[in-house]
């Protein structure tokens, strides 16, 4: 972190002794000179999340003086660093799948001096916060929810310019090719449109998907792009990190 700061031993030591006492940390990031989060590397690795950072900074508008909510913000790294690029207010919320993550992001807040509120808070009661955000980053949560479709809507509501949207997806080939819109406003289950490849579908896990109990729903491409549109984003500019992941930076549809 940019913020991250030389301390003397004694101080080192506590701060030290208090990130192995939260851990373990989702996100690796430097909290003091010197001292990391999660310098063994544990999953998901040793360069995660500055990689994803990377990919994601350029997507982001100039967010200065802006309000930003980062929703599913685990240890707060992105919520961090939209603080050290200049944004006036941060908000970051997660739940229940990483039940020390607000406390490790609190933590990291007090000790690199970055005025960032972190809060316990479920995607779905956005619209509990009454207000309203210029920049939201919505990543690494889709497939972890039961009701996608109404976290995606909460964020709509609380939404008042962009957002960056991210999840993993059933094997692409890094292209986006979607049918005609024509063709699939009015669908019939017997159409051979229903079985077609670029057709919005998502498959839903029963029991773990790569050993993890707490994904549901993973999308292709074409769902990606049809959910967030349903929900009132405009997808705009796409980054594929992977084959079986994808980046998409939307709009408001007002």
């Amino acid at each position: 972190m940019l913020s991250a700061r030389n301390v003397a031993e004694t101080e080192a030591r506590a701060i030290a002794e208090k990130v192995q006492e939260l851990g373990p940390w989702f996100h690796n990031y430097e909290i003091a000179s010197g001292i990391w989060t999660n310098p063994a590397g544990q999953f998901p690795g040793i360069d995660y999340p500055l990689g994803r950072w990377q990919l994601i900074e350029p997507l982001l508008p100039d967010v200065k003086g802006k309000s930003c909510l980062d929703v599913g913000c685990s240890s707060g790294f992105f919520s961090l660093k939209l603080k050290e690029l200049g944004a006036a207010y941060v908000l970051g919320i997660d739940f229940e799948q990483q039940p020390q993550a607000i406390e490790q992001a609190q933590f990291a807040a007090r000790t690199l001096g970055l005025d960032v509120d972190f809060r316990i808070m479920s995607a779905y009661d956005l619209a509990t916060l009454a207000r309203k955000f210029d920049v939201i980053l919505f990543m690494g949560l889709f497939y972890h929810l039961r009701h996608p479709l109404v976290a995606l809507e909460a964020a709509h509501a609380v939404c008042a310019g962009s957002m960056i949207f991210q999840t993993i997806t059933m094997p692409h080939k890094k292209k986006l090719s979607e049918l005609d819109p024509a063709t699939i406003t009015n669908v019939h289950r017997d159409s051979s449109t229903m079985s077609d490849d670029r057709f919005p579908a998502l498959r839903f896990v029963e029991g773990t998907l790569d050993g993890d109990v707490t994904c549901w729903f993973i999308p292709n491409l074409q769902a990606v792009a049809a959910m967030l549109r349903s929900c009132g984003f405009q997808p705009g500019q796409v980054t594929f990190t992977t084959e079986k992941e994808i980046i998409v930076s939307c709009t408001l549809v007002k």
